[in-house]
C-alpha cells in the first residue's frame, strides 16, 4: 500500500508540472556521443557491464520513478536504449487509442525477436492474457479504457520463449504528456535453472511525444539467480536487451503497419 501511495503522489506532482518537450530538451544532459549517435541512426543502446547506472535518461520528471524502482531492485544486470519513432498518419500523440494499444496485452503474443540460436525471427511471448487477480488467475478480456488514468495496473499471464510461463504486473503511469510502462515478474522465471526470482526483473518503457516523433527510453533491470550458471548459459545483458528491443520494434510496427525485424547492432561504448 505504501508503494502505491508513493506512486500516486509522484504521479500527482508530475501532472502539475509537465509540458510538451522538444527533442533537444528531452536529450538535455545526455552524453554528446550518445545524442549524436541517436540523431544519426535513430537508436542507441548501452549494456551497463561496469555497473555505472543510467546514462541515457531523458529530461522529464517521470525518470525519477524509474530511478526509484531500479534503486529498490539493486540489479546486477542493467540495459538501456533510446529510440526515435517517427509519427504515423494516425498517431502523433499519446491519446486514448495509443494508450489502449499498450493495454491490449493479448497482442504481446505478436512480439517477435531475432533468435541467434535458431537464426530466425520467432515469437517472444505466447499465451498472453490479462487475469482478474493472482489468487484465482481467471483470464479476462483486455482491460481497455475510455479515458487515460494517471496510474493503473494490469496483472497478466505470459509464456516467454526461453523463460517459460509466468505472471507479471504492468503499471501504467500517465503524467498528462508522457507514458510510462513498468513491467515486473511476479513468479520465478527458469531456463535450465532459476534465472530470475519473483519481482527481480523490470522492463520499462518511457514514451515521450516530441517535435520529431516519439522518443522512447527502454530499460531492463534484473537481479539474477544462480548468476554464474546463467552467465555460462547465455549473456544476460544482450539477452535481456533483446527482449526490450523487441517490444520497441513491436510498437514501431503497430504504428507504421510494417514488419520490421528486431535486429540491432553494437552497443554504445562510453
Amino acid at each position: 500500500m505504501t508503494k502505491i501511495l508513493t506512486s500516486l503522489v509522484i504521479c500527482s506532482s508530475i501532472v502539475t508540472v509537465v509540458d510538451a518537450v522538444t527533442l533537444d530538451e528531452a536529450l538535455f544532459g545526455i552524453p554528446k556521443m550518445a545524442a549524436d549517435e541517436l540523431l544519426e541512426s535513430r537508436e542507441v543502446f548501452r549494456l551497463d557491464r561496469r555497473l555505472e547506472g543510467f546514462k541515457l535518461l531523458p529530461d522529464i520528471p517521470m525518470t525519477q520513478e524509474l530511478i526509484r524502482r531500479t534503486n529498490e531492485l539493486q540489479p546486477d544486470v542493467l540495459t538501456e536504449g533510446l529510440y526515435i519513432i517517427p509519427y504515423s498518419e494516425n498517431i502523433d500523440e499519446i491519446n486514448i487509442d495509443f494508450y489502449n494499444i499498450a493495454r491490449e496485452v493479448s497482442s504481446l503474443s505478436r512480439v517477435t525477436y531475432l533468435s541467434k540460436r535458431k537464426k530466425a525471427v520467432v515469437p517472444l511471448f505466447d499465451n498472453v492474457y490479462a487475469i482478474s487477480n493472482l489468487k484465482g488467475k481467471k483470464p479476462i478480456d483486455d482491460p481497455l479504457v475510455d479515458s487515460i488514468p494517471a496510474l493503473d495496473s494490469i496483472l497478466l499471464h505470459m509464456k516467454e520463449v526461453n523463460l517459460g510461463r509466468g505472471y507479471y504486473q504492468i503499471d501504467y503511469i500517465w503524467d498528462g504528456q508522457n507514458l510510462g510502462f513498468f513491467m515486473k515478474n511476479l513468479s520465478n522465471l527458469r531456463l535450465v535453472v532459476k534465472v530470475v526470482g519473483k519481482k527481480q526483473m523490470q522492463i520499462t518503457l518511457l514514451i515521450l511525444p516530441t517535435d520529431e516523433g516519439f522518443l522512447v527510453h527502454s530499460s531492463s533491470a534484473t537481479m539474477l539467480s544462480n548468476a554464474s550458471l546463467v552467465s555460462d548459459l547465455m549473456d544476460p545483458y544482450t539477452s535481456f536487451y533483446r527482449r526490450t528491443y523487441a517490444i520497441v520494434i513491436w510498437i514501431y510496427n503497430i504504428m507504421h503497419n510494417t514488419n520490421r525485424i528486431p535486429d540491432f547492432g553494437d552497443p554504445l561504448e562510453m
